[in-house]
């Protein structure tokens, strides 16, 4: 069971604070997740449910059960309790706190011999943010490094976004420029700029080797010392009028050209 059992059903207990709180990224040791199928994601990464909010619209007791289970702090909510934390417009019936994975930065390097690490430049958009996570772990990127001043990918709308790869892929947030540059170098990974100015197209590029992929959003860009600093800038061949692409979809093209190569087809 878990350490701790409460019925709450006052609109004015403090738990509805902590986790609208959690939902915005102001608590930055914790992240939420809300519905059925995300909470069961989290359960089955493994990650520690540090408080689990629970209505009666919740009708699977087996995840209820997990959850009594694993949570530090159980609360037993009325539905209006529910709805009033939750940051859905229709809430599901059960929310939880999860630790944030703390991490080294070797962590994304995984365990291949060739990493590819996702690098999200100035993405401010949290759900665009969250999609380009479900693609990177569905290329089979090793990690994300998500800069500063983008959207911050423990926030709920980037959470929902990811599908549930937030919880099992490795990611670190609020990296500068300098601080992507350095990583590259100590860990010896070729700087692949995504950039619709590119000199070579991303099926002329070699992409086996371990690298950084350094998306942007459509609007800004990449950063000028990104851009002067990659090993080869690389751009997608668009059928015109087309200018740019959703940057989940650009790397998605990119990454999969890049598993493409590696695995020799």
């Amino acid at each position: 069971m878990s350490s701790a059992h409460r019925s709450v059903s006052s609109g004015k207990n403090p738990a509805i604070q902590r986790f609208r709180d959690a939902a915005s990224g102001d608590l930055p040791d914790l992240m939420l997740a809300e519905g059925v199928r995300l909470v069961a994601e989290a359960l089955d990464a493994g990650l520690d449910v540090v408080e689990a909010a629970v209505s009666p619209r919740l009708t699977d007791a087996a995840l209820k059960s997990r959850l009594q289970e694993r949570a530090r702090t159980f609360l037993d909510c009325s539905d209006d309790v529910l709805a009033r934390l939750s940051a859905l417009d229709t809430p599901q019936g059960v929310a939880v706190l999860l630790q944030r994975p703390r991490l080294e930065e070797r962590a994304l390097l995984g365990t291949s011999l060739v990493p590819m690490v996702v690098v999200a430049a100035g993405v401010r958009d949290p759900g665009n943010l969250g999609s380009l996570l479900r693609t990177a772990e569905a290329a089979g990127a090793t990690g994300v490094l998500s800069m500063k001043g983008g959207a911050d990918p423990f926030r709920d709308k980037a959470v929902r976004g990811s599908m549930g790869s937030i919880f099992r892929l490795p990611v670190l947030h609020g990296l500068d420029a300098a601080a992507i540059v350095a990583f590259c170098q100590r860990h010896r990974l070729q700087l692949v700029v995504a950039d619709g100015g590119g000199e070579r197209a991303h099926t002329q590029v070699d992409l086996k080797k371990p690298m950084a992929l350094v998306v942007g959003a459509e609007a800004a860009g990449v950063p000028d010392e990104l851009l002067v600093a990659a090993s080869v800038r690389t751009r997608i061949p668009l059928q015109a009028p087309v200018e740019s692409l959703n940057v989940a979809v650009a790397a998605g093209v990119l990454l999969f050209e890049a598993k493409r190569q590696r695995s020799g087809a």
